[in-house]
C-alpha cells in the first residue's frame, strides 16, 4: 500500500461533540441542513404531501344507468384529484338499504348515495316536484329542464340543513307499465291492480287511469307479480329489465308520462372536512357529467327495449291519440297536488316555470 492509500485508508469523518454528549458527524449536519432546507422550501412535491381521502358511493341498483355513472364519476373524480380522493363503489345496497344510507350521509360514515330525489321527499317535500306527470315534452326536454342552473342550484341543496347536498341530477328514464295483460288502449288500463309509490302523487296517477294504486316496497313487487296480486307496475323500463320482470309480465306499455330524475347525494358533514379545491371537484365533476348521464341513459332505454323483446315480451306504444289523451288527463294533477300544497308549491312552481321556457 502507498503513501496515498495509507492516507486514504487511515482518514475519519471529523467529529463534535455537542454540549449534550451525543457525537455528530460532518455527514449527519449535511443530511440535518438538507432536510431543513427541503422541508422550509417546500421541495416536496405537493402530491407527496397531501392528505388523501376515500368517498364511498352507495346505491340499490346494480349494472343500470345510476351504475355505471357513479363508475364515470370514480374514473374522473380520481383523475382530476390527482388520486386525492379515493373513490369505491358499493352497487345493489350493499352499504344498506335506502334509509340506512341516507343516514350515514347525515352521519358522515358515508360520503356518497346516487338514488332518485323522490326518496329524500320525508326530509323536504320539495323534492317530488319531478314527479308531476305530462310536465315535459320529452326525454331531451326534462334533461335541460332538470339541470338547468336556475332550478338546479335550488333543487339539489333542499337537504342542506339535514347534512346531505346534491351535486349533480340527470334523467334516469320515462315510466312505463309492466302488466299481465296488454295495455293498448286508455280503456286496458281500467280496473288494474298497479304497484305505485307511497305518495298521493302516485295513487292520483293510477286513479286518474282508471287503475287502483297499490303502494309496496319495490322489493316485494316482483314476487306480487309472480303471485298475480297485482297486476302490473309503472316505473323505468331499465330497472324492470334488470330485474327481469319479463319472466312474469309478457307486456310493457311505454306511456313516457313521467320522467325518473336521479341524483348524486353527499354527506355535508364529510364535505365541509374537504380542502376548498377538493370540495369544487367533488361537485363540479358531478355537474360536468350530467350530459353524459343523459345519453347514457338513453342508450341503457334502448338496449332494455331490446332486451324485453329478446325475452319474449311486447313493447307497447300506445297511439298518438291515447297518449295525448292520457296526458291530458294527467297534467292537472301537478297543480292539484303540489301546486296546492305549501310544502310543494314553491319547488313545483319554479320546476313549472324553467320547463314552460326550456326548448324541447
Amino acid at each position: 500500500m502507498d503513501s496515498r492509500q495509507t492516507r486514504f485508508a487511515t482518514w475519519r469523518i471529523p467529529t463534535w461533540r455537542i454540549p449534550t454528549g451525543r457525537i455528530v458527524t460532518r455527514a449527519t449536519l449535511g443530511l440535518a441542513a438538507t432536510a431543513a432546507f427541503v422541508i422550509s422550501t417546500g421541495a416536496l412535491a405537493p402530491a407527496a404531501l397531501a392528505e388523501s381521502y376515500t368517498m364511498k358511493i352507495g346505491m340499490v341498483t346494480i349494472n343500470d344507468p345510476q351504475h355505471t355513472f357513479v363508475k364515470k364519476y370514480k374514473e374522473e373524480l380520481e383523475k382530476r384529484t390527482k388520486g386525492r380522493i379515493k373513490v369505491k363503489v358499493f352497487p345493489a345496497a350493499q352499504l344498506g338499504k335506502i334509509p340506512r344510507q341516507l343516514e350515514g350521509l347525515q352521519l358522515g360514515t358515508q360520503e356518497g348515495f346516487q338514488a332518485p330525489p323522490g326518496f329524500l321527499s320525508g326530509m323536504n317535500q320539495g323534492f317530488q316536484a319531478p314527479d308531476a306527470p305530462a310536465l315535459f315534452k320529452s326525454f331531451a326536454h326534462a334533461q335541460r329542464t332538470l339541470t338547468n342552473p336556475q332550478f338546479r342550484s335550488r333543487y339539489l341543496r333542499l337537504a342542506e340543513k339535514n347534512g346531505i347536498i346534491g351535486v349533480s341530477i340527470w334523467v334516469y328514464g320515462p315510466t312505463s307499465i309492466a302488466s299481465h295483460k296488454p295495455i293498448r288502449t286508455i280503456a286496458d288500463m281500467k280496473g288494474l291492480k298497479i304497484r305505485v309509490l307511497a305518495t298521493k302523487m302516485e295513487s292520483r296517477i293510477a286513479s286518474a287511469m282508471g287503475m287502483t294504486g297499490v303502494p309496496m316496497p319495490f322489493s316485494e313487487v316482483l314476487p306480487a307479480l309472480q303471485r298475480k296480486t297485482i297486476d302490473g307496475c309503472r316505473t323505468s323500463i331499465v330497472v324492470m329489465g334488470a330485474l327481469k320482470f319479463f319472466t312474469s309480465t309478457k307486456y310493457i306499455t311505454q306511456i313516457e308520462s313521467g320522467m325518473i330524475p336521479s341524483a348524486l347525494w353527499v354527506s355535508k358533514k364529510w364535505l365541509d372536512k374537504l380542502p376548498k379545491d377538493l370540495q369544487q371537484a367533488v361537485v363540479q365533476t358531478g355537474r360536468d357529467l350530467e350530459g353524459w348521464a343523459g345519453k347514457n341513459s338513453e342508450a341503457f332505454e334502448k338496449r332494455a327495449v331490446k332486451l324485453w323483446t329478446d325475452n319474449g315480451a311486447e313493447v307497447i306504444h300506445l297511439s298518438a291519440k291515447d297518449r295525448a289523451a292520457v296526458f291530458a288527463k294527467l297534467r292537472p294533477l301537478g297543480d292539484e297536488v303540489l301546486g296546492k300544497n305549501p310544502k310543494t308549491k314553491e319547488m313545483y312552481s319554479l320546476l313549472k316555470a324553467v320547463a314552460a321556457k326550456t326548448p324541447e
